[in-house]
Parts: structure tokens; C-alpha cells; sequence
């Protein structure tokens, strides 16, 4: 049995708010940093031990990546697959291969990727507001089941 963590980074600053230039460099918001630690909070109190911790390489996921490790002390590593702009089918299939170096796997996100990713998954609709996060389960031979999901 796998166990798959979805996030979706926590909220951000516009570019203009930030003082950057670029979509990839918008940093968290305070209220980020907030929702970014009461999803480790909330992931800390299921028990769960993840082998690996995937995040987008954009600042926004990395530093929501780096409070929700902290909760485990794992390093934290940047694919650019999860940078928002995969399609969700590609996406799922590059989960499935990490999958088999891992018996739980934690990614930090974008959406539409989350939003759209979650119900390929599950067979099931979700919302993925900022910071949000579903912990699935499954052996990879039909649809994950979701375990706990949190907003």
C-alpha cells in the first residue's frame, strides 16, 4: 500500500505586493506562512513517515515544501514536473514512478494542477484552496482512496 500527500502551496504574494518581477519568485504572504505551518501541524498528527518530498521549484511551493518537511527533517526536492504546467495525466504517471522509490510520497503544488490531479486520482471532485491537502492511499491498481483531507 502507497500513501500520496497532494498540497497546494500556501497562499502568495502578487508579484507587484512581492517586489518581483516574476511569477516564479512570488513568496509566501504572511498569511501564507501561517497556512503553510498549520498544514505541517495537521500532517504531523497522522502519523505518516514520507520516504521523499517533491516540490515545484517556484518560491510559493518551495518554502510551503520547507515548513511541511521540517515536520519530518527530510530534505526537500525541486522538480520542475510539479511547476504547474504539466498535464495532470503526465503528472500522475511521473507520481507513479516516484511512487515505486517510495512508500510515501509528500508534493507541493499548484493548481490547476491539485484541483485537477485529486478526482484523476480519486474519482472524486475536490476544491484545493491555498495550503489545502489530501492524503490518499492506494496500490497504484485503481482509484486512490482518500485518507484525510484538509483545508
Amino acid at each position: 500500500m502507497k500513501t500520496l500527500v497532494l498540497i497546494r502551496h500556501a497562499y502568495a504574494l502578487s508579484a507587484l505586493d512581492a517586489g518581483v518581477a516574476t511569477d516564479e519568485l512570488r513568496p509566501l504572504s504572511d498569511a501564507g506562512r501561517q497556512k503553510a505551518a498549520l498544514t505541517a501541524a495537521s500532517l504531523s498528527q497522522l502519523n505518516l513517515q514520507p520516504d521523499l518530498i517533491l516540490t515545484s521549484p517556484l518560491l510559493r511551493a518551495v518554502q510551503t515544501a520547507q515548513t511541511v518537511a521540517a515536520t519530518w527533517q527530510l530534505p526537500v526536492e525541486q522538480v520542475t514536473e510539479l511547476n504547474g504546467l504539466l498535464p495532470e495525466t503526465e503528472l500522475a504517471d511521473f507520481l507513479h514512478k516516484r511512487l515505486a522509490q517510495a512508500d510515501t510520497l509528500v508534493v507541493v503544488g499548484h493548481n490547476p494542477n491539485m484541483a485537477c490531479l485529486y478526482p484523476l486520482l480519486c474519482r472524486e471532485m475536490r476544491g484545493f484552496a491555498p495550503g489545502s491537502f489530501a492524503v490518499l492511499q492506494g496500490d497504484g491498481n485503481g482509484p486512490w482512496k482518500t485518507i484525510t483531507f484538509g483545508e
